[in-house]
């Protein structure tokens, strides 16, 4: 491999090397704090033969916002015709969906994102 000699600026290219690396690992914890500071809540569940479904997950901080999406089509007709929604959390402990509609449901299968903001 040739030997680069020192550009104008004095530097050379083990030098721009080296920099770059750093920019890396920095960018590296930059994703890493973004990350821990939103931890990932996801999973899925099935509306019970109720008003109101639990879903068990221990992440679930008070403060944190689900997100249910339909996965299959009893899903999608439910969320239509009963208005579901998020309706409470138990810190440690997992949340709570609920039919506005107040109609007891079943056999919809959903995907869970949460969010818990600190």
């Amino acid at each position: 491999m040739p030997e680069f000699e020192s550009g104008p600026l004095g530097g050379g290219v083990p030098d721009l090397v080296s920099t770059n690396k750093g920019g890396v690992q920095q960018l590296g914890n930059i994703v890493d704090a973004i990350l821990n500071s939103f931890p990932r809540i996801n999973g899925t569940f099935t509306l019970s033969a109720a008003t109101t479904t639990g879903v068990s997950n221990g992440n679930v901080a008070a403060n944190t916002v689900i997100v249910p999406f339909a996965t299959n089509a009893t899903a999608a007709l439910i969320v239509r015709t009963n208005g579901l929604y998020h309706s409470a959390n138990t810190a440690g402990t997992g949340f709570v969906i609920s039919t506005q509609s107040g109609s007891a449901t079943s056999g919809g299968t959903f995907a869970y994102v949460g969010i818990s903001p600190s």
